[in-house]
């Protein structure tokens, strides 16, 4: 989620481009690379994409794996360290990687490298949104990231679609500097812009992902008490959502406090934030609201051999490597360009996360119509389908 895109430019400038013969599958086993930040603020999160990657690759081996030949997943921490991305990449590409998956932290450092290798790159590649459509949803995708992952632009524009209804005093939107916070923002824009209304306040926060300590936001938390806004959305990591409205509740103000994909997707925010959590509005897919059979088996598989609930980021980076699987029988190939190709004509895919699909124009699974609103109840700990 979360690199700057200069701090991207820097380094894609710097990078030394590994050999195309370097490329091929190794002789025996199909390498994937998986690059995920597995420590840090979004710990949790890259944490859930090895684990789903994980599951995925055991299961299509213990079924012979694809055309005779087991998937082989080495997964690495990128530390939301754009150089150590960077490297990680063209490393898992000198190995013989036939795709890399990720990152979740990292995502436009691997997506700008995917473009220059000209190389598949799948699962949860950042939150989709900027980083896939640099220029917006409706703008061309990358053509060589194909993102299973949640998607920024939809929460946004959920969110924002809910805010204008229901917040007549403004909406304060916080958000980090990164493709993350900037594609909430551009979401929440669409719905806006829509409407022919303006955000309030939009004001960007400087995180540190790499070790999660929380940001001071006591500044912004005045500002929106002196501005008399009732409503804020806090495009940030769960750390700081939840000493938001902790410094919200020091200075005895209320408002309605919105998040964004990472703030339900797991206990975070709401074990940090606690009773003060209540009444705090997201979105979530509508499959896990609602869960399928076969979504509710992975839970209990996952549940049984991590000992720790499933989250969405598990369920769409188990996808991906099962879709690859599927790419793969269908071209009869693991060269980039055969994969691509393979990727593209997918539709229909059923996924933990519904049917999926991508096309030349469309590189994101994950749509704004995939979504419900949802809201904390701090009574049940459980988040509820809003219904106002």
């Amino acid at each position: 989620m979360r690199i700057l895109a200069t701090t991207v430019a820097v380094l894609c400038a710097t990078t030394v481009l590994a050999g195309s013969a370097t490329r091929a599958a190794a002789a025996d086993d199909y390498l994937i690379g998986l690059i995920a930040g597995t420590t840090g603020a979004y710990g949790s999160t890259g944490i859930a994409t090895v684990n789903g990657a994980t599951m995925a690759v055991d299961e299509i081996n213990a079924a012979g794996g694809v055309d005779g030949h087991k998937f082989r997943l080495e997964a690495h921490n990128d530390n939301a360290s754009a150089t150590l991305s960077g490297q990680l990449y063209e490393k898992l590409i000198a190995q013989g990687a036939i795709v890399i998956a990720g990152s979740p932290d990292t995502g436009p450092v691997t997506a700008q490298l995917a473009m220059r290798h000209k190389f598949p790159t799948i699962g949860v590649v950042d939150d989709g949104g900027l980083t896939v459509n640099p220029d917006g949803p409706t703008s061309p995708p990358n053509p060589w990231v194909f993102d299973f992952g949640l998607n920024t632009f939809a929460w946004g524009e959920k969110i924002g679609e809910y805010a204008l209804k229901h917040c007549p005093d403004g909406l304060a939107v916080l958000h980090d500097p990164s493709t993350y916070g900037q594609g909430g923002l551009f979401g929440i824009k669409l719905a806006y812009d829509k409407a022919g209304k303006t955000i309030a306040i939009d004001h960007t926060i400087t995180e540190n992902w790499s070790t999660g300590a929380t940001a001071g936001l006591m500044p912004e938390v005045n500002a929106i008490k002196a501005a008399g806004i009732k409503c804020a959305d806090v495009w940030l990591t769960p750390q700081d959502q939840a000493a938001f409205v902790q410094d919200m509740h020091s200075i005895n103000y209320a408002a309605t406090v919105f998040g964004n994909d990472e703030t339900n997707a797991d206990d975070t925010y709401a074990s940090l934030a606690g009773d003060l959590a209540h009444g705090t509005i997201s979105a979530m897919l509508t499959s896990d609201l609602h869960p399928s059979p076969e979504l509710q088996a992975f839970r209990d598989a996952y549940k049984k051999r991590f000992n720790v609930e499933a989250t969405p980021f598990a369920e769409t980076s188990y996808d991906s490597i099962k879709m690859l699987a599927q790419v793969i029988k269908d071209t009869k190939s693991v060269k980039p360009a055969d994969l691509q190709k393979g990727f593209n004509a997918v539709q229909g895919f059923k996924g933990l996360s519904g049917d999926l699909g991508f096309s030349e124009k469309n590189h994101i699974t994950i749509n704004a119509e995939q979504l419900t609103l949802v809201k904390y109840d701090s009574k049940s700990k459980a988040w509820v389908e809003v219904t106002d």
